[in-house]
């Protein structure tokens, strides 16, 4: 690769220059020119040529978008970075806007060298392809100027006229493979009756600008999803077909639905902590109304029992949000012990609890306290308080079934979602963290009825000790 010339600005010089050292021991062949403000960054540019611009954001007299802003009227097209300590969602949407041409935040390490390294590098290779594909081909002058990562122009049946090289990088295709093609092909039925359903109006009404997202079939049978803008240019001598800016949105996608399930299970982490803990504090404070009623000490200890199980719960759960349901540790355990364990914090006066058998068996010991104290509290609570719970083992596994009312076969997948309770002093979230526990340690829970007519929970794929 030729030359990259880099103009960087930042109004300290230090940084600056650290910046240039590590840019030019990258192993590419950067010419980077600092500057130390916008104005002597604007008579770099008018004094001498540069293939892309990287500058700070915050700066005394112009800051980094006011600067870009200057750029942009002169230099519409230059690569121009924002390297900036300042990060947030609102100085993003605002670089974007004025003609940034990419965002990076400034974090600690070397390695911050080497990704703004290849932000120059994507942004000045496709700044040069830009350059050359309006040079070679002036009828696509037009859309070259606005391009996305990919650009492509179909006629009145979609099938491509013309694509940019860079569907080889977005969509795994060489252009040739595409031409001649039809887009809604490599659509699956669902996107291409969107897709369909938006060009052909588009067709219509050339003032309407359409944008949709939809799968493409990969080569090697994946789907990219892409995120496309279309315009009507029929009447275009140059063009004389509709344009598509399209750019591949896989890794966005996946982001944002990562971010989404982050964002609900810690949602469901602060709920589910306040469901669990629950019972602990009601057994302390009850126990501690009647050591003030008594002065029995003896109950004290059941108070300092309650509280060393808030610890634990507190300390699990906040693991639990960080790791998901995955088990680290695990120990052989007794069911029986942890059962009456469990029925100490859960179990009521009315409610009756009986252990058919205990085995040993290997699995996190506070975790599955969680499950059999939800799976107990969720057995009293819906045979209101009056229930016999009968606890037990089978060769593959454990069950637990009451005398209640049961679940309707039609609601008992439904019960492990998260925030589903037909109680209504319910949370809905004790079955689902049940769900989570159970998969975490790599076993299966399923709902059916038991002799008595009520709930049966049986938990499979439980490996007993000898």
């Amino acid at each position: 690769m030729k030359q990259v010339r880099v103009l960087y600005v930042d109004d300290d010089p230090s940084f600056a220059e650290l910046v240039a050292r590590f840019l030019t021991s990258e192993g590419v062949a950067f010419d980077v020119v600092t500057t130390t403000d916008a104005a002597a960054g604007m008579d770099c540019l008018d004094g001498e040529r540069f293939d892309c611009v990287v500058s700070d954001y915050q700066m005394p007299e112009r800051d980094g978008l006011e600067f870009c802003a200057d750029v942009r009227e002169v230099y519409p097209d230059l690569p121009f970075i924002l390297f900036t300590s300042k990060g947030s969602e609102e100085i993003a949407s605002e670089a974007i806007s004025k003609g940034v041409t990419d965002y990076l935040q400034k974090k600690t390490g070397a390695s911050q060298y080497s990704i703004l390294a290849n932000r120059i590098l994507n942004a000045v290779d496709q700044h040069r392809a830009s350059e050359a594909l309006k040079r070679s081909e002036e009828k696509f002058s037009k859309l070259v100027t606005n391009s996305s990562d990919v650009i492509g122009v179909v006629n009145e049946n979609a099938r491509f006229k013309y694509i940019s090289p860079a569907c080889k990088h977005a969509l795994g295709y060489e252009q040739e493979e595409l031409i001649d093609e039809c887009a809604f092909d490599y659509m699956p039925p669902d996107d291409r009756k969107n897709a369909m359903e938006a060009f052909f109006e588009a067709i219509e009404n050339p003032e309407m600008e359409p944008k949709i997202h939809f799968r493409f079939e990969h080569p090697d049978g994946g789907w990219t999803a892409v995120e496309a803008r279309g315009k009507n240019l029929f009447d275009d001598d140059f063009i004389d077909g509709f344009v598509v800016n399209a750019r591949d949105i896989t890794e966005l996608k996946q982001r944002e639905q990562e971010l989404q399930q982050q964002n609900e299970q810690l949602k469901n982490m602060r709920q589910v902590l306040s469901h669990d803990l629950r019972s602990p504090v009601s057994v302390a404070s009850g126990f501690m109304d009647l050591y003030r009623e008594t002065n029995d000490e003896s109950y004290l200890d059941k108070v300092d029992n309650a509280l060393d199980r808030m610890n634990v719960l507190l300390d699990q759960m906040l693991t639990l949000a960080d790791n998901d349901t995955k088990i680290d540790e695990t120990e052989q355990i007794s069911l029986k012990e942890i059962v009456r364990s469990a029925w100490e914090m859960a179990g009521t006066e009315e409610a009756e609890l009986r252990v058919e058998d205990s085995r040993e068996f290997e699995a996190d010991p506070v975790r599955f306290q969680q499950v059999v104290e939800n799976l107990l509290r969720n057995a009293i609570q819906h045979g209101d308080g009056d229930v016999t719970v009968t606890v037990g083992t089978t060769d593959s596994g454990i069950y637990f079934e009451d005398t209640g009312p049961g679940i309707d076969p039609e609601d008992r997948e439904r019960v492990f979602e998260s925030g589903y309770t037909t109680s209504a002093d319910g949370t809905g979230f004790g079955l689902n963290i049940v769900k989570q526990i159970v998969l975490g340690h790599g076993w299966e829970i399923d709902i059916s009825e038991s002799e008595a007519g009520g709930a049966r929970f049986e938990i499979t794929g439980v490996t007993f000790r000898p």
